[in-house]
């Protein structure tokens, strides 16, 4: 046989290979690991892989799963209103229009998640590397969603000293969603991969198709990596007292006289290994937010609306209730936002 027809058989043998199966919600922490072995085996990697910056990317299987709140837990969470003080105007409306109809959701790729939410510490590294100046600073600093931010308080809180003490394993906040993804294009870059995002005529951040760099979750990935086979309010089940174990939040985050975000992977995983699924800080993630999407949405790998203004962020942050770090709960910032309590974490293929 010769070379080119040796190449062709080991192709085909690729071709016919049986996958491992899709991981199907509900399913528990032991089923979790082991479809992630299962497809870390079929791809020759680990579950557990560290990037050019140190980062550890968790591989996340290919899996299906209901996305959203049911009917029954849309009701209980509005009845969970009614016992916080302090609640915006429309909250009720957003718990029972934005997160319902519950709906399937088939991912068909496995995918790299960060362990953690991107810290201090990392960006610092792309802030040095490149001499990039943020877009809150442009702006006037940040807790802001303004383009010229004049409140001298405002005005010193940046990446590095977001409003309160912090280190370099905290998470880094104070970023607008454009200072996110500058991050993402220079590790993708760093690492020759093609970069996810590319400038269009407007100067707006437009997906490159097929790009195997780095880039923001989508909602639908999102969710589906913090339930990691559940189908309960939290990723550990329903026992809101549990949540002191696996979050940041308003009830856990003052710690010796200080109010803030924590330290990344100071509290409980989920089944997949991921930290700080809930609470901590808000994670930017790449859909457009529409809050009738999930009555339209496609059910294979959707990316969220076509267009939009502004932009998903999940999980809950430190000074939120312990209401808005359920797995289903949506929230949306705009582009220019950047807040204290408002971080993100990355993606990357296998």
């Amino acid at each position: 046989m010769n070379a080119v027809a040796l190449v062709f058989s080991f192709v085909a043998g690729l071709c016919c290979a049986e996958l491992p199966p899709r991981a199907v919600a509900p399913f528990d922490a032991a089923a979790a690991r082991g479809h992630q072995e299962a497809w870390a085996k079929q791809l020759a990697t680990n579950v557990d892989e560290r990037n050019s910056l140190g980062m550890t990317l968790v591989l996340i299987p290919p899996g299906e799963f209901a996305m959203g709140s049911s009917a029954e837990q849309s009701e209980y969470a509005l009845q969970w209103l009614s016992r916080i003080p302090r609640i915006a105007p429309g909250e009720a409306n957003r718990l029972r229009d934005e997160e319902t109809p519950r709906h399937r959701v088939v991912l068909t790729r496995p995918f790299r998640l960060g362990r953690t939410e991107v810290t201090v510490g990392e960006y610092r590294r792309f802030v040095e590397a490149t001499g990039y100046v943020t877009e809150t600073e442009r702006f006037g600093g940040g807790n802001s969603s303004k383009a010229d931010e004049t409140d001298p308080v405002k005005r010193k809180a940046l990446w590095h000293w977001p409003g309160y003490t912090t280190t370099d394993t905290a998470p880094v906040s104070q970023l607008t969603w454009n200072d996110m993804i500058a991050f993402c294009n220079w590790l993708s870059e760093q690492e020759r991969r093609t970069a996810c995002y590319r400038r269009d005529e407007q100067g707006a951040w437009v997906c490159v198709p097929g790009a195997d760099g780095y880039r923001l979750p989508t909602e639908a990935e999102w969710e589906y990596a913090c339930r990691a086979g559940t189908t309960t309010h939290y990723s550990f089940g329903d026992d809101v007292a549990a949540l002191d174990d696996h979050a940041w939040f308003n009830r856990t985050a003052e710690v010796g006289g200080t109010i803030g975000a924590r330290p990344v992977a100071t509290k409980r995983p989920n089944a997949f290994g991921l930290y700080d699924m809930h609470g901590n800080v808000w994670e930017r993630c790449e859909d457009y937010f529409d809050p009738r999407w999930y009555a339209k949405s496609p059910t294979e790998d959707p990316q969220g609306p076509a267009s939009g203004t502004n932009r998903l962020v999940r999980g809950g942050g430190w000074h939120y209730f312990d209401l808005h770090c359920r797995s289903a709960y949506r929230n949306n910032y705009s582009p220019i936002s950047r807040t204290a309590n408002t971080g993100f974490r990355v993606v990357r293929g296998p």
